[in-house]
């Protein structure tokens, strides 16, 4: 099969790295991006070719009429490439395949609802909607749900074994205590309206967290103030550093449940806290992460200094790691089996008896 898969977002390349090295194998497996620097790295990071749609857009008029133009530029490549499935989270790929052969599969992990724009304008279009089972609740008539998040399509022990050298490349031991601050510029669709911590938050996070060791910040913005702080190391090796950092303190989502995923307590502060099932089941059956809105920032502040003061708090966290582990699969065997098995992997897959043990 030709399958093409366009990429919006920086930990889309995580999502499906390991997929374009099954599949290379047996199919042809063709990547799209728009011309975002850290998507481009990450790609060329993994020998993985891809094919640009030009600039992205942030402000909202631009990006309709941009859309427009990525949609005819995806067509154009899903005609040339003959494509017989076109999957990820993208718009393009999805409209365009209205016009085309391709089937479209279409991948998130939000609730409809916090994605107002891609539930009425992208997902109805879709011929398949993929997402964790926690989200089934929603009775979307082209979903099909699996027991997993996407970040472990790419975190799961399976596929992941924790790097070392990163920490020789920041100056750190093994035994060091140091903390992950990420920061992130809400410029998504989905992010209007949306907010983090403010800059009086995050000076006040430092100051708290460097009581008890170093702390390394990675941004979507520029901020010269936090020039200090700033990590230096290539982007494919974040995962590694959060491995072994003590904690995680952001406004990011994604960042949240890779941290919670690894075993290294994640706390989020945004309005989006409380919205997002997904990072819900992490925090409320696992334990693993903890969510707050910046109203209730002092709330966080509270509950970091309780973590922080107790005892061997990281072999507690990699404890309910594995409970977590028990319960979920390795996505990407998951993701593989059902493109390798397509059209007939929808029927099995949707079967009351069908059986996901098989991709732990």
């Amino acid at each position: 099969m030709n399958i093409l898969i366009d990429v919006n977002h920086p930990a889309q390349v995580h999502y499906f790295r390991n997929l374009y090295k099954e599949l290379s194998l047996k199919h042809n497996i063709y990547f799209s991006c728009k011309k975002v620097p850290i998507i481009e790295k990450l790609l060329s990071a993994y020998n993985i070719p891809y094919m640009s749609y030009g600039e992205k857009k942030d402000n909202i008029l631009s990006k309709v009429f941009y859309q427009l133009k990525y949609d005819f530029e995806c067509y154009k490549k899903m005609k040339n490439l003959e494509i017989d499935i076109a999957l990820g989270s993208s718009a393009s790929n999805v409209h365009a395949a209205k016009f085309t052969k391709a089937t479209s599969i279409a991948t998130t992990d939000s609730d409809l609802s916090a994605i107002p724009l891609a539930a009425k304008f992208v997902y109805p279009f879709a011929d398949y909607l993929m997402m964790p089972d926690t989200l089934a609740y929603q009775n979307h008539p082209k979903q099909i749900c699996y027991p997993g998040y996407q970040e472990l399509a790419y975190l799961h022990p399976n596929r992941f074994k924790p790097d070392s050298t990163v920490l020789e490349q920041c100056n750190l031991r093994e035994s060091d205590t140091f903390f992950i601050l990420r920061f992130t510029a809400f410029k998504a669709h989905h992010d209007i309206g949306m907010y983090g911590l403010s800059k009086e938050q995050k000076w006040d996070l430092i100051k708290l967290l460097e009581k008890y060791g170093r702390v390394l910040i990675t941004s979507e913005v520029n901020d010269p103030e936090f020039t200090p702080f700033y990590l230096h190391i290539a982007p494919e090796k974040i995962h590694s550093l959060l491995y072994y950092s003590s904690m995680l303190i952001c406004d990011s989502q994604t960042m949240t449940t890779e941290s919670a995923v690894l075993g290294t307590p994640a706390f989020r502060c945004n309005t989006f806290a409380g919205k997002l099932t997904v990072i819900e089941e992490i925090e409320k059956l696992y334990d693993l992460a903890y969510s707050y809105h910046p109203r209730h920032y002092n709330w966080m502040i509270r509950k970091i200094k309780s973590v922080l003061d107790s005892k061997d708090y990281k072999k507690l966290w990699q404890e309910k790691r594995k409970r977590m582990l028990q319960e979920k699969i390795d996505v990407t065997s998951f993701w593989v089996w059902f493109i390798d098995n397509y059209p007939e992997s929808v029927k099995e897959v949707k079967a009351k008896d069908f059986d996901f043990g098989r991709f732990k």
